[in-house]
This record gives structure tokens, C-alpha cells and sequence, in this order.
């Protein structure tokens, strides 16, 4: 019967009263705490809370009503039952004034009891559910209102790196609002850049911190930081477009090494892309509290580094525009030298500026995504990557719906994104899509958008890239996961059939163990035999031999034959390579006499006094041969331990086994112990691990107790151990009890 997830406080100063309640109670709830008078229940309550108190009325130093006032002094929600054997009106009465939730006449049965514990413990699940549930709403709202504000300060950036590009005078701002955003401590920017020997380093370039949380932009230990310095974990995820996150106390210690050293407890660092190269990272460090990124934030803050990768883009191509205006102006300088000069460094200028536009516009159109603005759905501009991907002509795409380009499937769901994004609302920040291009081609798009402002009105930009090769790719990856699937599924299969080897090379030894035992188990009804035929030769030669003498001697003669005829039997029942193991009902006391019959003898030689308990009716699920293997497993390594306890400890030690069986309610144990030389405390979480042994090497190989487990586990049961060193060792079966069901 499963117990009550609940804890209750019981209060009883009659000692009979107390235990036998106690016992009651403890098996239906999962937390009791007993106390013999008022003024401990009340201690025992202030310090554990329980989720109910049932209590008797009359007690010694504080009575039960003066202890359910009390604690609803401070515990107004406290659930209370009065259970005694003072029916007065005015006990009842004032349990009622205290509070109490049900006042019992003792004596009360059992199921009255439980029905009143089961309707408060209801209670007790139900306030546990709505707390529950309260808890999740706020930590989901919480993180959608993250999720928004991240999404608000990417829009913010993209603003700002258009009308300012990336530099000095826009990147603060930036990072500002996505540290307010993030309510990190720190938000900062690493760029790449290699040393004279070709080493990957980096170095911060830009910094933000909160109030009270020290800046780190003086730091010169991040000043040309070398990757392969502890940090080849990022030098391998970055450059995929995978952010890193999570707790500090869970990074490899040469990465806490260096970001402890920064208060930093908890970080995520997203990298940033630059025309398709890994240019750095944008990271974003909690100092005060933990901090667990959601896949939502870090999509966000991706689509952030997004927009910082084409912002150092963009302003590289301008400082390129920049360094070639500065050549152009210098030969202008060099061949101009006449009167005309300011005016023609006025023409010049425009001419510059004119270059300057049209420079831009190529990056724009030479850009390696498809680039596209709409506004309402509807498509203002594309670039040539665009017309290159689809095949439409940007006077065949501006002015129309974008969702006239997509595949039947795929519209109500960019139409549901596009109005949410409007909204506010959060939304995938990467998805993919499939387009009809204009030759009626199907083709895999990977749509990211933003909402910018355009012209005072809300727009949306969208990058498109072409993943069709991808998904090819992914399907192709799918068919060899299943041809690996396949080789994983032949390997197990090889596995298997070396582990049953190795049991039955198990068997093989425990018979080359038990060869002496088995040996003198046979020599002695040998002995009888020849005995038995020399007196009949006796006999006969004196001519004294009867008919019934000869029948007599004969019967014994064949009784010493079935004897050795049996164990010649067992013995090779039982070292015969059991290919199928067959699960089926187990005497379990038969397996153990079958076990015994091959060791008694060998075990009274080594002066072994052997104790035998068997239960009756011990009937399991399995299979008996496998069964007896790990019996006759357990009674080696007692006899080990006995054996080696008499060489170290002689004076007044007797050598004993134990076997014993018990059927209980739902299983059969088996027990088998010895007062040998023990376990070592610190080696009795290993003994079932393979080649793991406390023998000698000349005495164990380490298999013995790993395939006994494995046998157990199979048979869906369990075996523990219980040891002392020096004193003793039991080893424990639990097996599941044999039904017609099983």
C-alpha cells in the first residue's frame, strides 16, 4: 500500500497508546513525528510544520487544547484532530473555539481515523497543487516578459546600428538595453583576433555593468586571451552558432578557474557571426543570483548577435569605402593644383559620396542571405540573392503578399508569426519554411525576421536562407542513424551471447570448485557397493549365502547405484549451457538442496558447521539452474571467508554457514551468511563490479558476484549485502513471488 505523501505530528502521553498508533500511522503516512505531552508537540511542531496534528485532550505540563491553541496562534492554517477519550460538551466546545478540523471518541476505528486524515490530506494536496501552479504561471510570465524585453532591445539595436552603425557612439546604448532587458550584471563584447604565431585569442572590446557590480574593462588578463588557455570547449561550439549557458559551478574547472576569478556565477555567451566567419561573442555574466537561460532567451539574444554581425559588417565595408576615398582624395590632391581647387574637391566629395552609396547598395545586393522589407505582409524591396533563390524579378515580388510565395502549408503559420511579432508578442526567431520558386520547384527557406521602423511605419525585416541542401543532408544523416541502429542491435546481440559464455564458464568453475565434495559424495555409496559384494563373495565361498540375504543386499546395492546415479544426473543437468533461459516456477528449496547435495560433504571435511532454515512453500519465479548457480556462488565465498578467518584467528573459532529462506507477502528471500573474515566498509559499493575481488589472485577472478547479479537482475529480483569486517557477511536475495500471473 502506497503511504500518504504527508506529515503528521502525534501527541499521546499513554506509552501503549503512543506505539500502537504510531505503528499504525507509520504505515499509511510517509512522516511521523511523536510526542508525549503538549509542550513537545508544540516544539516539534515550530520546528518541522507538519501538515496535520492529531492529539489527545488530557496530557501532562500542556494539555491538547492549550497546544492547538498555540499553534494557531502563530498557524491560523493549522489542521488539527482532537482523537480522546473525554466526550464532554465543553471539551468538544472548545476544540471547536481552537480550531480544530474533527474532534474522535476513543476508542476510534482505524478507518474513521484514516477517512478524516485522507479528507485533510485532500486539503493539504489540493492548497500544494494551487501553490504549485501559482509558482509556474509566475516563473512563465516572468520569462515571457524577459523573452519581450530581449526582443524589444534586439529592435532597439537594429535601430541604432542603422542610424549610427557599430561603433563608440551606438554599441554603450546597446549593450545598456540588453543588460536592462536581461537584468544582467554584465554585458559585454570579446572580438577574435590571432597572435604572431597564428594562436586564436580574443579581447574585450566593449563593456556594460550594472550598479555596485565591478567592470572588468581594465582587466588585463582579458586582454589577448588565448582559446586554448582551458577554453577549447568554446573554440569548438562557437564557431557552429551555438550559444554557451549555465551555472558556473557546472562549467569544467578550468573554465570556473578563470570566470570565478570575476564573481561570475552564472553566464550565457552567444557567438556573433560576421560574413560568415566567427568574428566573437556578445557574453552576459549574473553575479548576484543564478541564472538558467531559456532556449527563447538565448534565440533572442542570437538574433542580437545576428544584428551585430551585419553591423561589423557593414562598418567594415564602410572603412574599406573609406580607406579608398582617402586614396582617391590624396591623388586628387597630387594632380590638382590650380586655382580650381576647392572646387574641385567640392565635385570630388560628391563624387565620393555618390560612390559611397552605391558601394553600400552592392553590399546590400551582393549579400550572401536573401534579403527582403515588408510592410502589412506586403513586399517593399528585395535583393538579388533573393530573384537568384526564387527566380522572381523584384518587379514581380514588390507590391504583393509574401505569403503568395509560399507553399499552401506553411502560410497560416508565417500570417500566425507575423502578427504576433507585430504585436509584441514572442515568436520563433528562427523557422523553416517551404516556397514555390517561379519554376514550380520546391525549396527549404530559413526564415529570420525582425521588426524594425522604416519610414515612421512598423516593417518588418526578413533574412532568408537556402537550407534545402540542408535537409537533404539531415535525411541523409536519418538513413545512416538506421543502418547504425542496425550495427548497435548485432553488437548487443554479440554482447549477450559472451555474457551467457561467461556464465556458463562461471558454472564450469564453481563444478571444478565443488570436484573434491562431488567426488566423495559418489565414493561413499561406492564404498558401500564394494562392500556389500565382498561379503556376498564371502558368503558364497563358505556356502552360506540365502535368497533373502542376496535380495537384501541387492536392494541396498541398487540404492547406491540410483544415489550416484542422481548426482552424475544433477551435475550434468546443471553444467549443460543453458542457451534459452526459461522463467518459470521455482522450488526455491529444492534448488537449495540440490546446491547443498553437492557441497555438505566437502563442507563437514573443512570442519564447516552448516545451519539450514527453510520456510515452507518457498516458490519463486525463475529459472532453478541459474538459481543454483548463484547459491553455489554465495557458498564459495562463505567458504573462502571461513576458511581464510581460521588461518588468521584459530583459538576457540568454529567455522559457520548459514542458508535460510523466508516467504513473505509478495516475494521469497534467501539468506546466506557466514561469520568469516567480512567486507571492508569501503569496498561493499564494488563487489558487484566485474574483476572486482577481496581474494587473492590465486583464489578469484572478480566474475562470481557480477554474474550472480546479472542472473538476479534477470530474474527480476534483487541481492544486497550486509557486512562487518571481521565479524560476519549476509548476503540477501530477493526474488519475486511465483503466480499463475507472473
Amino acid at each position: 500500500m502506497n503511504k500518504i505523501n504527508i506529515s503528521l505530528l502525534y501527541v499521546e502521553d499513554e506509552k501503549i497508546l503512543r506505539n500502537v498508533y504510531q505503528k499504525i500511522l507509520s504505515k499509511r503516512i510517509s512522516e511521523i513525528y511523536v510526542a508525549e505531552n503538549g509542550e513537545e508537540g508544540l516544539a516539534l511542531y515550530e520546528q518541522h510544520r507538519p501538515n496535520i496534528v492529531l492529539t489527545d485532550i488530557k496530557m501532562p505540563v500542556m494539555n491538547g487544547l492549550e497546544m492547538s491553541k498555540r499553534i494557531k496562534r502563530f498557524d491560523p492554517n493549522a489542521r488539527i484532530i482532537i482523537m480522546s477519550a473525554y466526550g464532554q460538551t465543553q471539551y468538544f466546545m472548545q476544540a471547536i473555539e481552537s480550531g480544530v478540523k474533527s474532534f474522535l471518541l476513543k476508542p476510534v476505528e482505524n478507518k474513521s481515523l484514516f477517512t478524516v486524515i485522507e479528507n485533510l490530506t485532500n486539503e493539504v494536496l489540493l492548497e500544494r497543487k494551487v501553490s504549485e501552479q501559482k509558482e509556474k504561471r509566475r516563473q512563465a510570465e516572468e520569462a515571457l516578459k524577459r523573452s519581450e524585453a530581449i526582443l524589444k532591445a534586439v529592435s532597439y539595436a537594429s535601430e541604432q546600428f542603422l542610424q549610427h552603425n557599430f561603433g563608440e557612439k551606438s554599441i554603450p546604448l546597446v549593450l545598456q538595453k540588453l543588460g536592462d532587458a536581461t537584468a544582467a550584471s554584465r554585458v559585454y563584447i570579446f572580438e577574435n583576433h590571432k597572435s604572431e604565431t597564428g594562436e586564436l585569442l580574443c579581447s574585450q572590446r566593449f563593456e556594460w555593468t550594472a550598479d555596485n557590480i565591478p567592470a572588468q574593462s581594465g582587466n588585463p588578463n582579458l586582454k589577448s586571451f588565448p582559446y586554448n588557455f582551458g577554453f577549447n570547449r568554446w573554440k569548438a561550439t562557437l564557431p557552429q552558432g551555438k550559444p554557451i549557458s549555465g551555472l558556473i559551478r557546472d562549467f569544467p574547472k578550468s573554465e570556473q578557474e578563470v570566470l570565478s576569478e570575476q564573481e561570475i556565477i552564472s553566464i550565457a555567451i552567444v557567438p556573433v557571426i560576421s560574413d560568415n566567419s566567427w568574428w566573437g561573442f556578445i557574453g552576459l555574466d549574473n553575479c548576484s543570483t543564478e541564472r538558467t537561460w531559456t532556449t527563447t532567451e538565448l534565440n533572442a539574444l542570437s538574433a542580437a548577435a545576428d544584428i551585430f554581425g551585419a553591423a561589423i559588417h557593414r562598418k567594415k565595408v564602410e572603412e574599406e569605402l573609406l580607406s579608398l576615398n582617402n586614396e582617391l582624395e590624396l591623388r586628387v590632391e597630387n594632380r590638382t593644383r590650380d586655382l580650381k581647387k576647392e572646387i574641385n574637391e567640392r565635385k570630388t566629395a560628391e563624387m565620393m559620396l555618390r560612390e559611397s552609396e552605391e558601394k553600400y547598395r552592392q553590399i546590400f545586393e551582393n549579400a550572401n542571405d536573401g534579403i527582403m522589407l515588408t510592410i502589412d505582409g506586403i513586399v517593399k524591396f528585395i535583393n538579388p540573392k533573393l530573384y537568384e533563390m526564387t527566380g522572381y524579378l523584384p518587379k514581380e515580388c514588390i507590391d504583393r503578399p509574401f505569403s503568395e510565395f509560399l507553399h499552401p502549408d506553411y502560410v497560416d503559420l508565417v500570417t500566425f508569426n507575423h502578427k504576433r511579432r507585430l504585436a509584441g508578442e514572442p515568436v520563433p526567431e528562427r523557422y523553416d519554411v517551404m516556397i514555390i520558386d517561379k519554376s514550380e520547384n520546391l525549396r527549404w527557406i530559413e526564415i529570420k525576421s525582425t521588426v524594425i521602423s522604416w519610414e515612421d511605419k512598423p516593417a518588418v525585416l526578413t533574412f532568408l536562407t537556402d537550407i534545402t541542401n540542408r535537409k537533404e543532408t539531415a535525411k541523409e544523416l536519418e538513413r545512416l542513424n538506421k543502418h547504425l541502429e542496425q550495427r548497435v542491435q548485432e553488437e548487443l546481440e554479440k554482447i549477450e551471447q559472451q555474457q551467457q559464455m561467461l556464465i556458463q564458464k562461471s558454472k564450469l568453475e564453481s563444478l571444478g570448485e565443488l570436484a573434491a565434495g562431488i567426488a566423495h559424495e559418489i565414493n561413499q555409496p561406492l564404498g558401500g557397493i564394494t562392500m556389500g559384494m565382498d561379503n556376498m563373495l564371502d558368503k558364497l565361498s563358505k556356502d552360506k549365502i540365502t535368497e533373502n540375504y542376496m535380495r537384501e543386499k541387492f536392494r541396498i546395492i541398487f540404492g547406491d547405484i540410483e544415489r550416484i546415479k542422481k548426482i552424475i544426473n544433477h551435475v550434468r543437468i546443471f553444467s549443460k549451457d543453458q542457451d534459452i533461459a526459461e522463467f518459470d516456477k521455482v522450488d526455491v528449496n529444492e534448488v537449495i538442496g540440490n546446491a547443498l547435495s553437492m557441497v555438505t560433504t566437502q563442507y563437514k571435511n573443512h570442519n564447516i558447521e552448516m545451519k539450514v532454515d527453510l520456510d515452507q512453500e518457498v516458490v519463486s519465479f525463475g529459472n532453478k539452474f541459474k538459481l543454483e548457480q548463484v547459491i553455489l556462488n554465495l557458498l564459495s565465498n562463505a567458504k573462502y571467508a571461513v576458511d581464510e578467518k581460521m588461518s588468521q584467528q584459530k583459538d576457540g573459532y568454529v567455522k559457520s554457514i548459514g542458508i535460510s529462506t523466508r516467504s513473505n507477502q509478495d516475494d521469497v528471500e534467501i539468506l546466506v551468511e557466514d561469520n568469516g573474515t567480512g567486507i571492508p566498509k569501503n569496498k561493499q559499493m564494488n563487489i558487484f563490479d566485474p574483476f572486482f575481488t577481496t581474494k587473492n589472485d590465486e583464489s578469484g577472478t572478480g566474475l562470481g558476484l557480477s554474474i550472480s547479479y546479472g542472473i538476479i537482475k534477470e530474474m527480476k529480483g534483487d541481492i544486497s549485502v550486509e557486512s562487518m569486517e571481521k565479524e560476519y557477511t549476509r548476503m540477501r536475495i530477493k526474488l519475486k513471488k511465483y503466480s499463475k500471473q507472473a
